[in-house]
């Protein structure tokens, strides 16, 4: 269980397209908008680490679908970039109205087009897993699933917050300034998952 949390914590914390879309979510709309993406990253991520738990048997993607899926998940990176670049902060709470895919949605996108979670799923989640189980069965791997969950929703919940209320009270110079160079990351991520 230790370890599911302590992962799941480390997982929050490294630097990736995930947590770079949910921080500039927070800083275009506060930590509200930024908690609604957040919903959306959590929960497919947590199905997926349930499902894996549970006994689904993921593996490596092959190389053609690990393309395919970078090419996708790129170009939604680029256009959550580009997005992100042409938009104005919405302190409303209601978000804006040419906006037709909802924040969890995007949060969830985020995630299920990331190589990097196919990748994760296949090696460090399968041998923690497969660990738990070893030693105390199903309700042990499903444990450390939770806790995994737990400790990355902890963790992006707290990017959310320095988003939404840290960081916008530097003034809306510099959450400007910070909203359109996560932008700009985005949309970096996205081209070199396409290039490279």
């Amino acid at each position: 269980m230790v370890a599911g949390l302590g992962l799941g914590v480390a997982l929050a914390g490294a630097p990736g397209p995930v947590q770079t879309m949910l921080l500039a979510e927070s800083l275009r709309g506060g930590t509200g908008r930024g908690l609604r993406a957040l919903a959306g990253a959590n929960l497919s991520f947590g199905i997926l680490l349930i499902a894996l738990a549970l006994g689904l048997s993921v593996s490596v993607p092959a190389e053609p679908a690990l393309r395919v899926l970078k090419i996708v998940g790129g170009v939604f990176l680029v256009w959550l970039g580009y997005d992100g670049f042409r938009a104005r902060e919405d302190t409303s709470g209601r978000g804006d109205r040419r906006r037709r895919l909802p924040l969890a949605a995007r949060g969830a996108l985020a995630v299920v087009l990331n190589p990097a979670v196919w990748l994760f799923l296949a090696t460090a989640a399968s041998s923690l897993f497969a660990a738990a189980t070893q030693q105390g069965g199903r309700g042990a791997a499903l444990t450390a699933a939770l806790a995994l969950i737990a400790g990355l929703a902890a963790g992006d919940a707290a990017v959310v917050v320095a988003g939404g209320t840290g960081l916008r009270r530097a003034g809306p110079n510099v959450a400007r300034l910070m909203r359109r160079a996560l932008a700009l990351v985005l949309a970096v991520f996205g081209l070199w998952l396409i290039f490279l």
